[in-house]
C-alpha cells in the first residue's frame, strides 16, 4: 500500500506499508530435515520519505523499517523446533536524486544503506548474522510515449557480516518496471528485481536473488481480463557452490464485480533446477483472491 501527500506544489511526503506471508522453497538448504510442513514466515514493514523539487531537480530522502518473524518448525516425530535465530529487524535509509532531462525522461542516482539486527546474537550453529549493506543504483524513469512508460536501473550491492567467518556478499543488481500499452485492450508488463536474503547454512553469508518476469493482460470484456505470466529467477548462495534457477508460467482471470471489487484466480506452475543433486522440484500453485480499489 502506497500513498503520497502533496504538502506544497514542490514538496511531498511519500508513505508506504507492506506485508508478505510465505515459506522457503521446498528444496532450500535453509530448512532442516524431518519437517512435517514448511514453517511460515511473515515480513511486514513501512517507509516514509520527504521529497523536494527544485525546478527540474528532485531529491527524495526515505527511511524504512521492516521485521521478519518465523513460525516454529513442526517435525515428523511430533516435536517442534524454534526458528527464533532467523528472526530479525531491518532499518534502512535511501537518498535519491533525479533530473528531468527531457519531458518524460528523468535519469536518477540512488544510494541506500541498511542494518539487519537478529533477535539472537548467534544462530543455531554459532554464526553472528547481523549485517550492514550498501546499494547503489543508476537508471532512469521515462514516458517515451503514452504507450511505453516505466523505470530501469543497474547497480551494485555489498553486504558485510558481523561474523568474520562469513565472506562479504557483493554483486551486480538490476531493477526494472516497464509497461507497454499496446491498445485499449492489451497491456504488457516487465518487472525485474534484485534482493539479498538470509541463510542458515554454516559458512554461507546469504543469498543473492535476481528475478525477472513478464505479464500479458488482455480484456476479453470490460468485466473479464485474462493474464499470461512467465518468470525466471536466479539464486546465488554466497559461501557455497550452490546456484538455483527458478522458472514459472501462469495463467489467470480477473472478474470485475463492479468499479471497486474484483475476483482474481490464477494457476501457476513452478520449476526449480539446482546444480546440487537432489534439490530439483516442480510445484503447482492455485491462487484465489479478492481486490478492492478506490
Amino acid at each position: 500500500m502506497d500513498g503520497r501527500v502533496d504538502v506544497t506544489k514542490d514538496t511531498r511526503i511519500d508513505l508506504g506499508a507492506r506485508a508478505l506471508v510465505s515459506t522457503d522453497n521446498p528444496g532450500s538448504p535453509n530448512i532442516e530435515a524431518g519437517l512435517a510442513k514448511l514453517p511460515i514466515y511473515t515480513t511486514y514493514g513501512g517507509s516514509a520519505g520527504l521529497g523536494q523539487r527544485f525546478n527540474r531537480f528532485d531529491v527524495l530522502v526515505k527511511g524504512d523499517v521492516e521485521r521478519t518473524i518465523y513460525q516454529n518448525s513442526t517435525l515428523t516425530d511430533g516435536t517442534t523446533a524454534s526458528n527464533a535465530d532467523r528472526q530479525y529487524n531491518q532499518y534502512g535509509g535511501t537518498l535519491r536524486g533525479s533530473y528531468e532531462w527531457l519531458p518524460g525522461v528523468k535519469p536518477f542516482v540512488e544510494v541506500g544503506a541498511d542494518t539487519r539486527v537478529h533477535d539472537l546474537n548467534a544462530d543455531l550453529f554459532g554464526y553472528q548474522r547481523d549485517s550492514k549493506g550498501v546499494t547503489g543504483l543508476v537508471g532512469s524513469t521515462f514516458e517515451l510515449t503514452r504507450q511505453l512508460t516505466g523505470e530501469i536501473g543497474v547497480g551494485y550491492v555489498r553486504r558485510n557480516y558481523e561474523d568474520p567467518r562469513l565472506e562479504q556478499l557483493k554483486g551486480l543488481i538490476g531493477e526494472a518496471s516497464l509497461v507497454w500499452t499496446k491498445d485499449a485492450l492489451t497491456t504488457v508488463k516487465l518487472n525485474g528485481k534484485s534482493s539479498v536474503g538470509e541463510s542458515t547454512v554454516p559458512g554461507v553469508s546469504g543469498v543473492l536473488y535476481r528475478d525477472i518476469g513478464v505479464q500479458l493482460d488482455h480484456s476479453f470484456q470490460r468485466w473479464l481480463i485474462g493474464s499470461l505470466k512467465l518468470g525466471f529467477g536466479f539464486d546465488d548462495y554466497v559461501g557455497m557452490e550452490r546456484q538455483d534457477k527458478r522458472y514459472s508460467a501462469g495463467v489467470g482471470l480477473t472478474y470485475k464485480l463492479n468499479r471497486s471489487a474484483q475476483i482474481k484466480g490464477e494457476f501457476r506452475q513452478n520449476w526449480l533446477r539446482s546444480n546440487i543433486t537432489g534439490n530439483d522440484y516442480n510445484a503447482s500453485v492455485f491462487l484465489l483472491g479478492l481486490r478492492f480499489q478506490e
